[in-house]
């Protein structure tokens, strides 16, 4: 085994090739650049203008936050924003979620036509999220068959677009999440599942117990691992939420989002000191929410090696 150090500062150690404490710092350079770049100043940045007044301008001495503009001229604005997000986080958190684990259960235990389902059910994240909203909307739309049918049955008494009355376009757009909510949720349960031990569920057999039971107290418990980190990787997202709000509304008829009504304004120019000041707000607001989740997942999630 070769251990002397040359000159060139290259030498060879457990036949792994080495060198000068340079040459490590050198291959991690782009990394740390990267996260200069595209996280360090953006952030800064964000925090100094939430300071700003409304035009985003130091020069006029106005160094106010930002943050009460939007509690008193935005209020309303907000008000429903917030309420949309968490309409649309509370459907993928708690209904698409379980859901998923659900379906994957059947699934896993071979219903009739099984594979069929999984590749019905999991077809809408094959295409452009473009196809997918063009299909929705042209099924609620004007001419789209369940207006047509809604309208032949005397359940209305006009055509409309379910899209541009406020009343529906919430519900229309929470309905699309609906449709394509079964994602990489459903495969990350089905592999999970995979990989228990069938002799557990033949001894429970053997016992009698019920499929109702055997997904409660062997099925779940045995995926906690799983569905914990799905939780809590969900719950970063709970003010970021939006569904397709930008496809099929463009956040009007009362269907803005606090994601969307951020990338509105930075995209038109027109706040981007609000727009600072809220997503400040909310990390804020979910980054303790993350931690308690984790923590709370420790304590309810079984430990279970298999």
């Amino acid at each position: 085994m070769l251990n002397k150090k040359h000159k060139t500062g290259v030498y060879m150690e457990n036949g792994l090739r080495g060198g000068m404490a340079w040459f490590p710092l050198l291959l991690i350079i782009p990394a740390v650049l990267n996260f200069i770049i595209f996280w360090i100043v953006p952030n800064f940045n964000s925090i100094l203008l939430s300071f700003q007044d409304t035009n985003g301008d130091w020069t006029t001495g106005n160094y106010t936050w930002v943050l009460k503009d939007l509690f008193q001229n935005s209020a309303g604005t907000f008000r429903i924003a917030l309420r949309n997000t968490l309409i649309y986080f509370s459907v993928s958190y708690f209904i698409t979620q379980t859901f998923n684990v659900v379906l994957a259960y059947f699934i896993y235990k071979k219903i009739f036509c099984g594979p069929f389902f999984r590749f019905v059910l999991y077809m809408p994240n094959m295409f452009a999220s473009i196809i997918m909203v063009s299909m929705y909307m042209n099924i609620l739309g004007y001419e789209g068959p369940v207006v047509e049918l809604l309208y032949n049955w005397g359940w209305l008494d006009e055509k409309i677009s379910f899209f541009h009355r406020t009343q529906y376009a919430m519900w229309v757009s929470v309905g699309y999440s609906l449709w394509v909510g079964v994602n990489s949720v459903f495969l990350w349960s089905s592999g999970a599942m995979a990989r228990i031990p069938k002799d557990l569920f033949e001894v429970a057999s053997l016992d009698g117990i019920t499929p109702f039971k055997e997904f409660i107290y062997i099925t779940l418990p045995m995926i906690s691992g799983t569905l914990s980190t799905l939780y809590i990787i969900g719950i970063s997202g709970i003010l970021g939420a939006g569904g397709a709000t930008l496809y099929l509304t463009y956040g009007e008829y009362g269907t803005t989002t606090l994601s969307f009504w951020i990338w509105k304004q930075v995209y038109t120019g027109s706040g981007y000191g609000t727009s600072s000041a809220l997503g400040i707000l909310m990390t804020a607001v979910s980054l303790p929410l993350v931690f308690f989740v984790k923590w709370l997942s420790g304590k309810l999630s079984p430990e279970v090696s298999y």
